[in-house]
């Protein structure tokens, strides 16, 4: 009955040591991984300063590229037209020969 105690208690010892072991493991790369990302957090956080002054630039092109969009669309159906006209005169001129 003795040996049985003495087992129990080394089994006991060892699964103890063993869960602190793998615990400690896992503590040790979950601080690794929360440094890595503070790291990531304070990159983006300069990213974001860095482009701050850009929303008004970006906010003014897109306007003056809406306003560009519509021009190419006239300038588009102008050229349609004018091709048109051009093919029209080929296939007479074509025609006439």
């Amino acid at each position: 009955m003795e040996l049985l105690t003495w087992l129990t208690i080394i089994y006991a010892v060892i699964l103890v040591l063993t869960l602190a072991v793998g615990l400690i493991a896992i503590l040790t790369t979950l601080m690794s991984v929360a440094k890595k990302l503070g790291a990531i957090s304070a990159g983006l956080q300069v990213v974001e300063q860095n482009t701050a002054p850009l929303n008004a630039g970006v906010e003014q092109l897109n306007g003056s590229l809406g306003g560009l969009a519509g021009g190419l669309m006239v300038a588009e159906s102008s050229f349609a037209s004018a091709n048109e006209h051009l093919q029209e005169t080929l296939d007479a001129v074509t025609v006439a020969r």
